[in-house]
């Protein structure tokens, strides 16, 4: 699927069926492997994530910047998004993936509307194509976070071309920041490198 729209929506319907399995809807209140998050707010942050690309608008005569500056601004805003996560999970705790599916409809129509090659989103401008990689990053890195979580549910089910399309973000975004490409190889567990997810003594990690 060469496509990077395509592949963000079809990577999320893949996702969508797996979450709707007894081994993760039954253990919402669980705690994550993300210190403080329960499951539950660990897919809400999906919503965030649509939530964010609903807020996304053309800007014809923006400068953007590249991927990396633009999830750098990630760490600084943790407690914002912490915060809108858990209020989101408040809100939809009713009917947490029927909330999902109406953000997800919503996001990906708007996404649909953007015409031009920069866009303005929360972290400032960015090209349309490093916009949805962004999105692709989130949608990627928490399904694994969520796989982590509960062993039970088994793997995510991840697509080959979404984890190597955030795997190569991830490795452009380490040589901007070294000016040397990573010898780390390319998969599931440079991608929990590179977002912290597991530790490493390498100084320019996490990238996230």
């Amino acid at each position: 699927m060469s496509d990077p729209v395509l592949l963000l929506k079809a990577q999320w319907a893949a996702l969508r069926v797996w979450m709707a399995t007894d081994a993760i809807t039954a253990r919402l209140d669980r705690p994550s492997l993300l210190p403080g998050w329960t499951v539950a707010e660990l897919i809400a942050h999906n919503g965030q994530s649509f939530i964010a690309t609903e807020l996304t608008v053309d800007d014809p005569h923006g400068t953007p910047q590249s991927l990396r500056s633009y999830v750098a601004h990630y760490p600084a805003a943790s407690t914002e998004i912490f915060d809108a996560t858990q209020a989101l999970a408040t809100n939809l705790r009713d009917d947490l993936l029927g909330g999902l599916d109406e953000l997800s409809e919503r996001a990906f129509a708007h996404l649909d509307s953007l015409a031009g090659p920069v866009v303005r989103g929360l972290r400032g401008c960015i090209t349309r194509e490093d916009f949805v990689l962004t999105r692709l990053i989130e949608m990627v890195v928490h399904a694994d976070d969520l796989a982590r979580s509960l062993p039970e549910a088994g793997p995510a089910p991840l697509f080959d071309r979404a984890v190597a399309l955030v795997s190569d973000a991830f490795a452009r975004a380490y040589a901007e920041v070294t000016g040397t490409p990573p010898s780390y190889p390319p998969g599931l567990p440079w991608i929990r490198l590179a977002a912290g997810r597991d530790p490493s003594p390498d100084p320019a990690l996490p990238l996230l």
